[in-house]
């Protein structure tokens, strides 16, 4: 399944609730939301260089072979300041769905976490 983004691609190989195995591409220049998941966490594997990561207040400069985790409900974001796209092999444990994405910033006007 490829589910097209503003800012590049997310292609998930594998999707079920224990685990689900995906591919996020980040186009030149673009950045996904500063959004969280309440049902999952992941594990991120940085596959290209000029990579900027976000997780909770932390910033890196990843590298190609950096891994970082995720826990639920910890806010995160990745950023391309490269020339070349960039991608990160995700594996998420738990419930994988785009409902379950609450965004707190975003650069392409979509709607941003409910008010409940």
């Amino acid at each position: 399944m490829i589910i097209d983004k503003p800012w590049g691609k997310v292609v998930t190989y594998a999707l079920n609730q224990p685990s689900s195995v995906r591919v996020i591409t980040v186009e030149p220049g673009q950045e996904t939301s500063v959004h969280y998941h309440q049902m999952r966490d992941e594990m991120w594997v940085v596959l290209d260089p000029g990579l900027t990561l976000q997780i909770g207040n932390r910033v890196v400069e990843a590298k190609p072979g950096d891994e970082f985790m995720v826990a639920a409900e910890t806010t995160h974001r990745i950023a391309n300041a490269n020339d070349a796209r960039g991608r990160v092999l995700e594996i998420a444990y738990g419930y994988t769905d785009e409902s379950d994405t609450q965004r707190l910033e975003d650069a392409y006007g979509r709607p941003l976490e409910p008010d409940w």
